[in-house]
């Protein structure tokens, strides 16, 4: 039997799994890569230290990666390096592809991956593909961790200066950040800005949880965000006329019933929401076995000995 290294890099936290002989698996998670790091790099640091405590050979590596954006990643120079550890195979993709995998498997259908940013792949009844959104926190990420937490907390000041009405975010913020006052200066000048934002969206959601009308109408935008997302990609790949088959990858999505909820709620009536079958991780292993046809193949990049 094959031993895999699979890996699920993501912006919040990167996880780790090598296979056993026996069936079963080792399971690690370490930080995740920040926005302006090469993923490939952080990934080369994620497994060489993982090949190393593991101390027996490993037969193939599996990653999906955020960063890449839909991008071919460059796994001949990654497999050079693990080559000493027994690798004979590495394959790339982006964290959307894995995402995919898990949720949908190789049916047709759209997945809108949830976490500190959002991307949304879809595959079309009759081929194609087509990636939405996944820009970063500057320029899109509609609807994820990282716009649910700004959201609230640009809320949070707007009650601070006056210009709002009182909210209980306000509160929130001050109980996680401090003084608001010093808010901005405090985020501007810390490297995980992007991180701690998104932290905030945690907040938002269980206020939300618990009838708060801001983070409420927080929450119904973002999710309004999300389902435009997914049909826009059922739409790019010519299944806007279509039952469209959906699911979804992500802690943000998957813990949250009230953005589900107002998910389910904005998608029309054609779109069928399914819950994900498996991890991005389980998307990982899926990804070694992905079949040359699959309109996938297209944004997975691969080097073998």
């Amino acid at each position: 039997m094959q031993i895999y290294l699979l890996v699920d890099v993501g912006q919040t936290g990167t996880r780790v799994r090598i296979t056993r002989p026996s069936g079963g698996h080792l399971d690690d998670a370490v930080g995740g890569v920040r926005a302006a790091e090469d993923p490939e790099r952080h990934l080369a640091r994620v497994v060489t230290d993982a090949l190393r405590r593991h101390g027996s050979p490993v037969d193939q590596v599996a990653a999906g990666l955020s960063g890449l954006q839909g991008t071919r990643g460059r796994p001949r120079a990654l497999l050079e390096e693990w080559s000493a550890f027994g690798a004979r195979r590495v394959v790339l993709a982006d964290d959307s592809v894995t995402a995919y995998l898990a949720a949908l498997g190789d049916r047709p259908g759209v997945v809108v991956s949830v976490g500190t940013g959002v991307v949304a792949l879809a595959t079309g009844v009759r081929g194609g593909w087509a990636r939405v959104d996944g820009w970063g926190p500057l320029l899109g990420d509609s609807g994820g961790a990282y716009w649910i937490g700004r959201a609230g907390l640009e809320t949070a000041l707007r009650a601070f200066d006056g210009r709002g009405a009182a909210t209980a975010l306000l509160d929130a913020a001050a109980e996680a950040f401090g003084d608001p006052a010093l808010l901005a200066g405090t985020l501007q000048r810390d490297p995980d800005r992007v991180a701690r934002i998104a932290g905030f969206a945690r907040q938002v959601l269980g206020l939300a949880e618990r009838g708060d009308p801001d983070a409420g109408r927080i929450t119904v935008d973002a999710a309004g965000h999300l389902a435009d997302t997914v049909m826009t990609a059922a739409a790019r790949v010519g299944d806007d006329d279509e039952t469209i088959t959906a699911s979804w990858s992500g802690s943000v999505l998957a813990g949250s019933r009230a953005l589900r909820d107002a998910f389910a709620s904005a998608l029309p009536s054609r779109c069928r929401l399914v819950p994900p079958a498996a991890s991005p991780l389980d998307g990982a292993r899926l990804l070694i076995d992905l079949p040359s046809s699959h309109p996938l193949t297209a944004l997975t990049s691969e080097a073998s000995t």
